[in-house]
């Protein structure tokens, strides 16, 4: 019998982005998604999503969106995580609550990866300092590019992989941030 497989998404910081990366992944690979934070979840995803007033353990293949608090029951969500994601952005308020997250749930668990969301490719070179910050740390990043299949995927309820294959032109216009996401995606997958 394989050990179910939970992931949590968690930043202290807010706004960047936890919760539209936690429906994207759970939908996609069809796991139950918990949050603590008050969201659309429940509509976007509905029967598979559900916001608890106090985050507990469950016993299957379950995808946290974790709100930037900490309390017993998510330090024990972190001690028994697969993976945790700390999704951040690149502006220097954002790194320090991100590094300072990361720092308290190292603490608990140490398989941690880094989504570095809203980047624009062309001013990577302006965030270097932030970048070499996150990258002496010693975790995985990744880098999922700025664009509205973010927004579309909130408001419609459907992954980025979905509205990529929806039209020839959204599998153009969406090329970019679809293969940002798949890496990601498959990245995840592979923990499995």
């Amino acid at each position: 019998m394989s050990k179910n497989k939970m992931i949590t998404v968690f930043n202290k910081k807010g706004g960047t982005g936890k919760t539209s990366l936690s429906f994207n992944l759970a939908k996609d690979l069809d796991f139950p998604l918990l949050s603590n934070d008050d969201s659309v979840i429940e509509k976007i995803y509905p029967g598979k999503a559900k916001i608890l007033d106090k985050i507990k353990l469950i016993e299957h293949d379950v995808f946290y969106d974790l709100g930037g608090f900490i309390d017993e029951g998510i330090i024990e969500v972190f001690k028994t995580s697969s993976l945790i994601i700390v999704p951040t952005l690149l502006d220097i308020n954002s790194i320090k609550r991100t590094i300072n997250s990361i720092m308290e749930i190292n603490k608990y668990n140490n398989k941690i990866i880094v989504v570095i969301n809203r980047v624009e490719k062309k001013k990577l070179n302006k965030y270097e300092l932030s970048i070499n910050a996150l990258e002496g740390l010693g975790k995985e990043l990744f880098f999922i590019r700025e664009s509205e299949a973010i927004t579309n995927s909130i408001h419609l309820g459907k992954t980025i992989s979905q509205l990529y294959i929806e039209t020839p032109l959204a599998a153009h216009t969406y090329k970019g941030i679809y293969k940002d996401y798949e890496k990601l995606l498959n990245r995840v997958k592979g923990d499995k």
